[in-house]
């Protein structure tokens, strides 16, 4: 604080902390304490409440069908028009297809010949039965006589008039809904049972994705910590430069690109199997490609890159500061690579490697982008995906708040657990 007001003065500094305060309060402290709270709410949608909204969405989805209904009898209508004006008589219900269901404009296909025992005569018409197995949809016409068009306007208007009805329905409904939501069957109380109500298999993925975050995280770590040893210990200047520059360039990509260009290596048809191919290993035209993102191995491969500065940063920052000398007298005194690096490289390294593993932790235990891109559907789900589709697919936001809850309590146990194991506090992580 006192260094602060000497840079920047009293007034600087006074608005600089008002700027901290309400960016803690807005963005940090609020949201969470409106989570926890929607954590706690239980939601119990029973009762009359619970009946008035199946009614509304019944309507709705009968609304819908009969719209469709309509679209498929206009055409048929405007059909039936066009060829009775072309016959240069009275209009006429349709041109069944003699052997086949009709499509929606009951043109006949203009690659089948009618069968001629099929085929009715010009003089008069003799409505067959339909083909066997073939079940006509509710609203076409029969597979050899076309509708009448008195009778395909008839169904018009009265599928109109049910429409119409269901519109004032809904209107009414959702007026009741909107006046009694308080008492017709919606109560809130603080509960845990968006917590204890957590189905089994929503359980299983919530302990497997920290499991896998986990895995990322040491994966991350065996990836990151031979790069990072070697940028701190590079005696060229430009060395370490182009190493960085390295690392930090496919950061300046959108991290959306950078998941779809892994996608595009790993697909089936993608650069990886390309090798393969071009190796004579695989035969891509015979179908033997690899399908490598139907795996949370392609999962994890995509994290540990989009998170990799994450980890390398905190160790090389704190292997930096680590005496040469010391890594040269424990060459001197005869001790092997694997020595140096367990009794003089690590012990040093503890809050950067504490630090790497707590973000890349959290961030993969959090992440959306990557489990949802990366073969979609061909691997196991992670916790981040059931908790979006709570929020956005399902409309629960009270159990998303719960099992966003649950996840932010694990990463924080994670954390002190880690501190505990590398035994570093809050001013190591913060060096």
């Amino acid at each position: 604080m006192n260094s602060l007001v000497k840079s920047y003065g009293k007034g600087l500094t006074g608005i600089f902390l008002a700027l901290t305060a309400v960016w803690i309060a807005l963005l940090i402290v609020l949201p969470q304490a409106r989570m926890i709270e929607r954590a706690f709410t239980y939601v119990d949608r029973s009762g009359d409440a619970a009946t008035l909204s199946l009614e509304i969405d019944r309507a709705y989805t009968r609304v819908f069908d009969i719209d469709t209904d309509l679209r498929d009898l206009r055409a048929q209508l405007q059909a039936g028009q066009e060829a009775g004006q072309a016959a240069g008589g009275a209009p006429v219900g349709g041109l069944p297809s003699p052997s086949l269901v009709p499509s929606p404009s009951l043109t006949p296909s203009p690659s089948l010949t009618p069968s001629p025992s099929l085929t009715p005569s010009p003089s008069q018409p003799s409505p067959a039965a339909p083909s066997p197995g073939v079940a006509p949809s509710p609203f076409a016409p029969p597979q050899q006589a076309a509708l009448p068009l008195e009778e395909v306007e008839g169904r018009i208007v009265a599928l109109e008039e049910e429409k119409a009805g269901l519109q004032g329905r809904i209107a009414e409904l959702e007026a009741i809904e909107a006046e009694t939501t308080k008492t017709a069957g919606i109560s809130e109380s603080y509960s845990a049972k968006n917590f204890t109500n957590m189905s089994e298999l929503h359980f299983r993925i919530f302990l497997s994705t920290i499991f896998y975050a986990l895995c990322v995280t040491l994966l991350s770590f065996v990836v990151c910590y031979p790069v990072a040893y070697a940028a701190a210990t590079a005696k060229s200047a430009n060395k370490v430069a182009l190493m960085m520059l390295g690392l930090i360039i496919p950061y300046a990509i959108n991290e959306l690109l950078r998941i779809f260009s892994w996608v595009m290596i790993l697909e089936k048809q993608g650069i990886l199997n390309g090798v393969l191919d071009a190796l004579g290993l695989i035969d891509m035209q015979a179908g033997e490609g690899i399908r490598f993102v139907a795996s949370n191995g392609a999962v994890f491969t995509v994290m540990v890159y989009a998170y990799v500065l994450f980890m390398v940063f905190p160790i090389y920052n704190t292997i930096e500061t680590l005496d040469k000398n010391q890594i040269e007298a424990a060459r001197d005194l005869g001790s092997s690579t694997w020595r140096i690096h367990w009794r003089v490289v690590l012990p040093h390294a503890k809050p950067g490697i504490a630090v790497g593993a707590i973000m890349t932790f959290m961030l993969s235990a959090g992440s959306i982008a990557v489990p949802e891109i990366v073969g979609r559907g061909l691997h196991p789900d992670w916790f981040a995906q059931v908790i979006y589709r709570r929020f956005f697919e399902a409309g629960s936001w009270n159990e998303g708040a719960a099992y966003s809850l649950a996840l932010l309590v694990a990463c924080i146990a994670f954390i002190l657990v880690n501190m505990a194991v590398f035994r570093v506090g809050i001013r190591d992580i913060a060096k």
